[in-house]
């Protein structure tokens, strides 16, 4: 068939459809718009940077805030914890679960810096803060990014990076160096605690904890040879201060036996206090 007889047939009479056929077209769309998607925009890297690094981002913040108490669901987590004992555990930790299962995770990292706050800042309350971070664990896996983080920047938060020296009793600032020194040796001995705490029901890995542990052993090893200043002798007692309250979870004595077998001229840095507090960490430990 030649193309002029394929146009000429258009007009011919043609048979109707059978009725199946029918059938099946009224089923059928009649028309169709493609809806054309277009992918999502990438993200570029600073932005994936801030989005996994939020809790790095709003830490700081919330750590200023950890006693403020804005928020009904927040002042009541605030009051259970006031409140919690061995007495009293299985119920206020379920109802501070419910609190959790309504709300975001910002609300659980404000509650999980409580407890990090807490813990560090009130050692009798460090067990049972740990406690209470390993049932939110179980069910908020996310938590652990949060104590990560939390671990991460204890020195920024809490601003114990800088040695805090005695002024002379003379000085106008003495009464006011008194009190930041204070804090700040309690801090430190605090979150020593607490660490080991968390560390003794595996929230922390074994990695992690020897890890700081390793990094303390070895600043101690260098600033106990460091020639004597005030700076110097307060972080050495920091560091020993530090090993005394993990001594019993990690094995350090052979290190520490180490340490205290420098000759005292060698070590001008340890003062007495300080070789007390590593011997007794020395004897603590289980190695």
């Amino acid at each position: 068939m030649d193309i002029e007889s394929i146009y000429a047939a258009r007009s011919l009479a043609r048979p109707e459809l059978p009725q199946s056929i029918l059938d099946i077209i009224s089923k059928l769309k009649i028309s169709f718009k493609p809806a054309f998607r277009r992918p999502p925009p990438q993200r570029r890297r600073h932005d994936r940077e801030e989005v996994a690094n939020w809790r790095e981002n709003v830490l700081a913040d919330v750590v200023r805030k950890v006693r403020e108490k804005d928020d009904a669901d927040y002042d009541a987590v605030c009051a259970i914890l006031n409140k919690v004992s061995k007495q009293t555990y299985a119920k206020l930790v379920g109802e501070l679960m419910e609190f959790l299962a309504k709300r975001d995770g910002m609300f659980r990292l404000r509650v999980t810096t409580l407890l990090f706050d807490r813990g560090i800042r009130q050692n009798f309350y460090a067990p049972i803060m740990a406690d209470v971070y390993a049932e939110i664990m179980k069910i908020h896996p996310d938590a652990k990014d949060d104590l990560a983080i939390q671990i991460q920047m204890f020195d920024t938060l809490y601003d114990t990076g800088n040695v805090t020296v005695l002024p002379a009793s003379s000085d106008p600032g003495f009464n006011d160096a008194i009190v930041a020194w204070t804090k700040q040796k309690e801090m430190k001995r605090g979150f020593a605690v607490y660490l080991a705490e968390l560390y003794s029901r595996e929230l922390v890995s074994q990695d992690t904890m020897l890890g700081i542990v390793r990094v303390v052993l070895e600043d101690l090893r260098m600033s106990v040879r460091t020639p004597k200043t005030s700076a110097v002798e307060e972080h050495v007692d920091a560091l020993a201060r530090f090993v005394f309250a993990v001594a019993k979870k990690v094995p350090i004595k052979k290190v520490l036996t180490e340490i205290l077998a420098v000759p005292r001229p060698e070590c001008p840095s340890l003062n007495m206090k300080s070789r007390f507090c590593l011997e007794d960490a020395a004897k603590a430990s289980s190695e």
